[in-house]
């Protein structure tokens, strides 16, 4: 089974591949859209609990 964060931040870089591919193709906005939600997952998963 995978843990949630794992399957977090899989679901991050599958957004990030699709960003790559929809730039390949000529589709920015669309490209800039999976990127920004790629850097929000990551950003999700760097964060640190505060004690």
């Amino acid at each position: 089974m995978v843990s949630r964060k794992k399957a977090i931040g899989i679901l991050g870089m599958a957004f990030a591949v699709l960003g790559g591919v929809a730039w390949f193709f000529g589709q920015h906005i669309p490209a800039a859209m999976a990127w920004g939600v790629a850097i929000i997952i990551m950003l999700k998963l760097n964060t640190r609990k505060r004690r």
